[in-house]
């Protein structure tokens, strides 16, 4: 029993090594490892055991950090491609100019059809559309038959419109300041208001007949710059019932408003006149002569 407890000679540690349980364990640990390499069921173990803990162990550790980081980077794509399809929706449903500034508001740039942009050209006022872009050289452009869309690109106070042919080359760049958008946005469409609502035209109200006096009293170059394109009024239903002039100029403009009556209800069209023109024509009005310095 000496011999095995506190082997003293080499003949008894042989005794020691060679008996059943060194050589059986030998074995156990053998075929184990052998199994491990043949069926990895260590790994499938402790892999069940980790799935079953998963909820209850803190998101910590490398691992989890790159998750994180890869899950909010495919949140942030999703939320671009998002809000770029939404804005491309709204860009091919828009109806002029205003709609398609508010989008860009965004900050996104959009990009619509040759054919939609002329139709959002048209609906523009002729003079304004005029400023933007004239007509015939819009009329080249298309009769060259190269132009295939229009892409818009935001900057401060406004925006920037490159037309493209389908192989991207920049065939015209037109620039649309924060002044010529605040008067697209004011003089684009007629608003179901009155004058009375509309404070930039507060305490200068004139009826109709009054203020067809005065314009009628001018010469044509005058009342042809300050109501540009009267026959946007003769295209509108109904009739002028008042005429209102702002007295705030914006980029050599003064805005003036046409209260329209018709069937029951009341609408605003807006135009931009030239300063000097629409300032003669107010003197008229307020019964001064042309001579007389006209202060706002």
């Amino acid at each position: 029993m000496d011999s095995w407890t506190n082997p003293q000679t080499f003949n008894d540690w042989l005794k020691r090594v060679f008996t059943l349980r060194p050589v059986a364990l030998v074995l156990l640990l053998s075929l184990a490892v052998i199994a491990e390499l043949r069926f990895d069921w260590a790994e499938q173990i402790i892999g069940r055991y980790l799935v079953t803990t998963n909820q209850f162990r803190p998101e910590s550790g490398a691992i989890w950090e790159k998750g994180h980081r890869t899950e909010d980077a495919r949140q942030i794509l999703e939320k671009i491609v998002t809000d770029k399809q939404a804005v491309q929706r709204e860009a091919r449903e828009a109806q002029n100019f205003t709609q398609v500034a508010q989008t860009l508001s965004r900050g996104i740039e959009l990009i619509i059809s040759a054919d939609h942009f002329r139709q959002l050209y048209n609906e523009l006022p002729p003079e304004l559309a005029a400023e933007l872009l004239s007509p015939y050289a819009l009329v080249r452009i298309v009769s060259e038959n190269e132009w295939d869309r229009a892409f818009f690109e935001p900057e401060a106070g406004g925006f920037n419109i490159y037309f493209l042919n389908k192989d991207n080359r920049v065939l015209k760049q037109l620039t649309v300041s924060g002044d010529m958008l605040a008067r697209i946005e004011h003089g684009e469409t007629p608003r179901a208001d009155t004058l009375g609502n509309l404070p930039q035209f507060a305490n200068r109200i004139y009826p109709a007949d009054r203020f067809f006096r005065a314009l009628e009293a001018v010469s044509e170059d005058v009342r042809r710059q300050g109501v540009p394109w009267p026959e946007n009024l003769l295209k509108s239903p109904g009739r002028v019932a008042r005429v209102a002039i702002s007295d705030e100029v914006l980029s050599g403009y003064i805005e003036m408003g046409f209260e329209i009556q018709e069937a029951g209800r009341t609408r605003v069209i807006l135009f931009q006149g030239r300063d000097w023109a629409v300032a003669r024509i107010r003197s008229v009005l307020e019964g001064e002569t042309f001579e007389k310095q006209i202060t706002f």
